[in-house]
C-alpha cells in the first residue's frame, strides 16, 4: 500500500514515521509544508491513501483532497487534525471520498491501527468491460474517461482478443490503416501511453499487460458481456462495439451463437 503524508508540523510527521518504515506492506512518502509537491508526487504515481492535515497554510487538507481526487479518483482521503470538525460536511464536499479522521495527538497504536484497516480495504476496482450498443471500460459501476478516443479504442481491440495477445502490427492495421508505417507505430506508440496513464489513474494497471511490440488483456481482472456471452450465452442485442469498424467479424460470430 502505498501512501502520503502531508502536514506543517514537524511532530506529526515524525509520529508516522516510526510506525511505517519497517512495514514491508506500505510504501510511505512525506511531505512537510510542500502540497504542490505531494500534488506532482499523486499525478505521477499511483497512491492509494493520502493523509492530510486540514489547516495548513498554502492549501488547506481540503481543498488539497479535492485536487488529488481530481487526478486519482481512488485514493483514499484521512484527514488529521488538532482540532474539531464538521466530519459530515466534508465529506459531503468531498463526495464521500474520505475514509477516515485521524485526531491529534495520535498515537501509535492508533496509527498502526488505521493503516491495517486501510490496508485491508485497499484493492483493485471492479471492472466491467461492455461491448454490447457501445464499447465502455467501467471501475466500481462508473464509466472511465479516456484522455484520447485511440487509447480506447485500443483496449477495446484488446477486449476483442479475449486473452490473446494483440501485435502491434495488427493494432496499427485496424486502427490507422490509413497512415504511413512510421507513423503508425508513432501513434501506437502514444495510445499504449495514454491507456498506460488512464489505467493506473483508476488503480488498474493489472487489466492490460504491455510487452514489446504486443499487448494483452488480463481476463481475470475484469468482466465483460461479450466475454460472458461466449462462454455461457444469454443476452446479445446484435450491436457489438458499433462505433468501430473492425467489430463486424465478431459481430457476425455472435450472430451465428445466438442463433
Amino acid at each position: 500500500m502505498k501512501i502520503i503524508v502531508v502536514d506543517d508540523e514537524l511532530s506529526a510527521l515524525c509520529t508516522f514515521l516510526p510506525n511505517v518504515v519497517d512495514d514491508m506492506n506500505v510504501d510511505c512518502k512525506m511531505f512537510m509544508n510542500s502540497p504542490r509537491a505531494a500534488l506532482e508526487y499523486v499525478r505521477i504515481n499511483t497512491v492509494d491513501v493520502a493523509f492530510l492535515d486540514i489547516k495548513m497554510p498554502e492549501i488547506d487538507g481540503i481543498e488539497l483532497a479535492s485536487r488529488m481526487l481530481d487526478l486519482n479518483p481512488n485514493i483514499k482521503i484521512v484527514f488529521i487534525s488538532a482540532f474539531a470538525k464538521d466530519e459530515k460536511a466534508i465529506s459531503e464536499r468531498l463526495g464521500g471520498k474520505v475514509a477516515a479522521f485521524c485526531h491529534k495527538p495520535f498515537s501509535a497504536e492508533s496509527i498502526r491501527s488505521l493503516l491495517a484497516s486501510l490496508n485491508t480495504q485497499s484493492s483493485c476496482p471492479k471492472l466491467f468491460l461492455r461491448t454490447f450498443d457501445a464499447f465502455d471500460l467501467f471501475a466500481n459501476g462508473v464509466a472511465v474517461n479516456f484522455s484520447s478516443r485511440k487509447s480506447k479504442e485500443l483496449l477495446a481491440l484488446l477486449t476483442d482478443a479475449q486473452g490473446s495477445y494483440v501485435t502491434m502490427d495488427t493494432a496499427i492495421g485496424n486502427l490507422w490503416a490509413d497512415k504511413n508505417v512510421d507513423l503508425g507505430k508513432r501513434l501506437y506508440r502514444d495510445a499504449v501511453c495514454r491507456l498506460r496513464l488512464t489505467l493506473k489513474s483508476i488503480g488498474a494497471e493489472e487489466l492490460v499487460e504491455f510487452g514489446r511490440g504486443r499487448a494483452v488483456i488480463n481476463t481475470k481482472a475484469a468482466t465483460c458481456d461479450m466475454w460472458e456471452f461466449v462462454k455461457n450465452g444469454g443476452v446479445f442485442s446484435g450491436r457489438y462495439m458499433p462505433q468501430y469498424d473492425w467489430s463486424i467479424v465478431t459481430e457476425a460470430m455472435l450472430e451465428q451463437m445466438k442463433k
